[in-house]
């Protein structure tokens, strides 16, 4: 199957990588939710602008990213974005609006722009130096707001 662009331009590395965070930090927000059949669908995706050059593929920020069951169900969708601080520093991608869908509908249970803070604790110093400061690597990062 070919993929659509931006995910074509991630390659399978790339893509495995942000496919296993993706489902950490989905995990993290409905605890029990990584089933192993569980599959990113990047089939509808949108490029949403903000890129990165990561283990030989290009990630880009994108929206309409669906997590279904092997047979198809949608178990969530939503915007996926990253922190990458340079070339040398790790790559940490997270969920920017998260949908969680049940038998009682769509439920929104991330929302916000900004990095949350169980990703933050988790980035390098040098990471956060660098998405921190106005001439920074990632300056369009920023870092979430209490409770988020």
């Amino acid at each position: 199957m070919k993929l659509p662009y931006p995910t074509s331009e991630m390659g399978d590395p790339l893509r495995a990588e942000v496919t296993a965070q993706l489902s950490a930090d989905l995990e993290y927000y409905r605890p029990g939710s990584v089933i192993q059949n569980l599959q990113i669908d990047w089939s509808n995706v949108c490029q949403e602008g903000h890129c990165t050059e990561f283990l030989g593929g290009r990630l880009e920020e994108m929206s309409d990213v669906r997590v279904t069951t092997a047979s198809g169900d949608l178990v969530a969708e939503g915007w996926i974005d990253f922190v990458q601080g340079g070339a040398k520093l790790p790559l940490f991608v997270f969920w920017l609006f998260l949908d969680i869908v049940t038998n009682d509908g769509h439920s929104r249970i991330k929302d916000g722009v900004h990095i949350p803070d169980h990703i933050w604790d988790r980035l390098p110093t040098e990471t956060k130096q660098a998405c921190s400061v106005e001439t920074g690597y990632d300056v369009r990062t920023q870092k979430s707001s209490p409770g988020d």
